[in-house]
């Protein structure tokens, strides 16, 4: 299979390899291992970066997904210039992370996370503009999740 994904995260696991949380256009949240991806000379090497968005492709393995493929499509690289921006872009990949299950595909969701990523690399935020951000992605973290507006009284 083939998707889009950002990637929420990567932990190192044994001499070579390293396990993945993305989350996909088609398939939602996965957590895929990519299998000797730290050698020099791994072609993936590169193209899965934390906060970066990938065409990938994975296939069905005996102990979950596995990583086969992957080309970096937006690297997103001025929200890495600023250090709210980054900031602000780690704790959406964390948020997501931390609330959505794998295998739950949410087209809105997506576009949130899409969004959020260009407006974060666009521009540059300020303190009082990140408490902004922050409470406009909660809210719509928690719509895409079902949970409604929070402390909406037509509920």
């Amino acid at each position: 299979m083939t998707t889009d994904a950002i990637v929420l995260k990567k932990l190192d696991i044994g001499e070579h390899d390293i396990l993945y949380a993305l989350y996909t256009r088609d398939y939602g949240k996965v957590t895929a291992r990519a299998a000797g991806i730290r050698k020099n000379e791994a072609k993936l090497r590169g193209h899965l970066e934390p906060l970066s968005l990938a065409a990938v492709r994975l296939i069905a393995g005996k102990h979950g997904e596995k990583l086969i493929g992957a080309t970096l499509v937006n690297f997103w690289q001025h929200l890495r210039s600023n250090e709210t921006n980054m900031r602000l872009a780690s704790y959406v990949a964390r948020r997501v992370d931390e609330q959505c299950f794998p295998g739950e595909r949410d087209p809105a969701l997506w576009d949130l996370m899409k969004i959020s990523f260009s407006v974060l690399d666009r521009e540059d935020f300020s303190e009082d503009r990140a408490e902004r951000f922050v409470r406009e992605f909660d809210l719509g973290l928690s719509r895409c999740l079902g949970h409604g507006d929070n402390g909406d009284e037509s509920a």
